[in-house]
């Protein structure tokens, strides 16, 4: 990380809003074959080590002090948000602003969605479950499963699943990811596997959004190199974060092949950043000022350092566009 650069960055509310609507672009799942093998950990050994719990084989991690994030600028927004589509009824007494923590999110694919998550906090598993019992449908009208896998109670709805495991840890994900977690746990298999340089950067517990991915083994969608250029000839990237003014921080490193590669890397960043600028006029017939304070990159060697900045009131205005493109939740069973 280059130090002597400001945080400045839009990344945070994107990973929450990620795990809401990855349901609709669920991949084809894979077949999980459980041992039979019964050696799974107890609640001390769960709580103790929430990484852990992911499976291997991550290509993206990251970490959200949800506590921070609640508390910025546009927290109530997302808060919001999130509380009309999970398919947690009020019954279940789970309040996100008070008693979640921290998520954790792993990443194993660019191509869908294929992720698992740990959730840390207070949870009353009992209370939560007993109200989720009696939900037939998410707010959305999607029937919401309940069945046993692994010794746990797993609930999924749209191929999004969840499962308190502890009063202080539950896992989410999508079916195939939340069952890999479940599997690990059942088998004693638990154990950190994430790549050395992500748990480098995981140690730095300060900054409420820390995240990483490998890009070396996965293939880039065609879509997402094609408008975003600086992904061509990416192999890692990193960057950490908070909430301060502007309302985004994000600092980070993209590291290339070779040195051209990240100068081209840095001068598609700014190519964006300029691309980005001419959008204000458009967003703001649309009632949303200029998102972007910032956006630069500097390369050094094979690394392009770089900075992004979004304002609070576009961040703000947008999380009030964002339940219309999502889909407006249909009205609760009472």
């Amino acid at each position: 990380m280059n130090g002597r650069r400001s945080w400045v960055a839009f990344g945070a509310p994107l990973a929450l809003t990620a795990m809401l609507s990855l349901s609709a672009c669920s991949k084809t799942e894979d077949v999980i074959v459980q041992t039979g093998v019964d050696k799974q950990l107890d609640a001390v050994e769960i709580d103790k080590q929430p990484l852990a719990l992911l499976p291997g084989g991550v290509v993206g991690i990251a970490s959200v002090d949800t506590t921070r994030l609640v508390a910025s600028q546009f927290g109530a927004k997302l808060l919001a948000i999130s509380s009309q589509r999970l398919p947690v009824p009020a019954a279940a007494g789970f309040d996100p602003a008070r008693d979640l923590k921290h998520l954790y999110l792993g990443f194993y694919s660019m191509q869908g969605a294929d992720f698992s998550g740990v959730a840390t906090g207070d949870f009353d598993k009992t209370k939560i479950e007993a109200a989720v019992n009696g939900l037939e449908k998410t707010p959305q009208g999607v029937p919401i499963a309940k069945r046993s896998y692994a010794g746990r109670t797993l609930y999924t709805a749209a191929g999004f699943g969840f499962c308190v495991l502890t009063e202080h840890t539950a896992l989410f994900g999508n079916d195939t990811g939340i069952r890999r977690a479940l599997d690990r746990i059942h088998e004693g298999r638990v154990r950190r596997q994430t790549l050395p340089w992500m748990d480098k950067l995981l140690k730095d517990e300060s900054a409420p959004i820390i995240a990483g991915a490998d890009l070396r083994a996965q293939a880039i969608p065609e879509a997402a190199s094609s408008n975003l250029a600086f992904l061509n000839g990416l192999e890692t990237l990193a960057f950490v974060g908070n909430f301060a003014d502007p309302g985004l921080n994000l600092a980070g490193t993209l590291v290339y092949g070779d040195e051209a590669g990240a100068k081209l890397g840095a001068a598609n960043v700014q190519a964006l950043s300029q691309k980005l600028g001419t959008y204000g006029p458009i967003l703001a017939l649309m009632g949303i000022p200029q998102p972007v304070r910032k956006l630069e990159a500097e390369a050094k060697g094979k690394e392009a350092a770089f900075v992004v900045g979004l304002d609070a009131a576009a961040i703000g205005a947008l999380l009030d566009k964002l339940p219309d493109y999502l889909g407006k939740p249909l009205a609760a069973n009472p």
